[in-house]
């Protein structure tokens, strides 16, 4: 909820600062599909279904199913030209590059878990998988409602805000009030915990601004490549908090792996 707040200030300023228009024309609201206010609904889902499935599925699955879904969804939006973005038509080279790039998620994700035992919970790994899927539905969404703005930090600004009412009701509910926001407030709370809000309002922003130009399978398959390589130097140098850890020669191959997906994906 917090990060949520942060995200639609900054946007609000940054909005602001452009000088954008704030309100929105009702006619937008009558003339447009539904579906473009959805973004930040989409975006507290699959959030919310990671933070439940991660007792359940442990780091790494919490990792691969989520991708999994996103790579899965992105391919059918692409396939049918999903709400109003571009066609891709899903081909054999399509498909091939996708295994590429999976091989190069495992093998990024998949290293020092000899001690893991197998995870049984199927249930738990199809929730993973329908949470990423909704991460992907929300890059078309924000991207369209960016175009009918002609501003993707308008769009990004409606998704969050509606993100944001969402966690703050949910929030008031579960947890009885938010006086638990102090405990993050005080000496020995590093700063760096404010700032995710402002972090994701940049993904959200940009996700809408490229999307219209590259496609939906594209958009979130760059966005993955992004995500496992901040992970991979967070661990190298212990960024943020994080225990440093070494990183493997095969983490750093299919780094390389991925980006030969990537451009594979985009190429066909």
């Amino acid at each position: 909820m917090v990060s949520f707040l942060i995200g639609t200030l900054s946007l609000f300023i940054v909005a602001l600062l452009k000088g954008l228009p704030i309100l929105i024309p009702f006619s937008t609201f009558t003339n447009q599909p539904y579906w473009i206010w959805l973004g930040g609904a989409l975006g507290v889902v699959g959030l919310t279904s990671n933070i439940i499935i991660f007792p359940y599925l442990g780091a790494v699955q919490t990792v691969v199913m989520p991708i999994l879904g996103q790579i899965i969804m992105s391919m059918i939006i692409d396939n049918f030209g999903l709400f109003m973005s571009p066609e891709h038509p899903f081909t054999i080279m399509r498909f091939i590059s996708i295994l590429i790039l999976l091989a190069g998620v495992l093998m990024i994700v998949l290293k020092h878990n000899g001690k893991n035992r197998r995870n049984k919970n199927y249930l738990w790994q199809i929730l993973g998988v329908i949470a990423g899927m909704f991460q992907a539905t929300q890059t078309p969404v924000n991207g369209h409602l960016g175009m009918i703005l002609v501003s993707s930090e308008h769009a990004a600004l409606i998704s969050f805000f509606v993100g944001a009412v969402i966690l703050v009701i949910i929030a008031g509910f579960t947890d009885h009030g938010y006086m638990k926001i102090k405990n993050a407030v005080g000496k020995g709370n590093p700063w760096w915990i404010w700032i995710g809000g402002a972090l994701g309002a940049i993904y959200v922003m940009s996700n809408a601004f490229i999307n219209p130009v590259i496609g939906t399978g594209t958009a979130v398959i760059l966005t993955l490549l992004g995500n496992l390589s901040g992970g991979v130097i967070f661990d190298k140098f212990g960024l943020m908090g994080n225990t440093k850890k070494n990183i493997t020669i095969i983490q750093y191959f299919g780094l390389l792996v991925m980006i030969l997906g990537v451009v594979l994906v985009h190429t066909f």
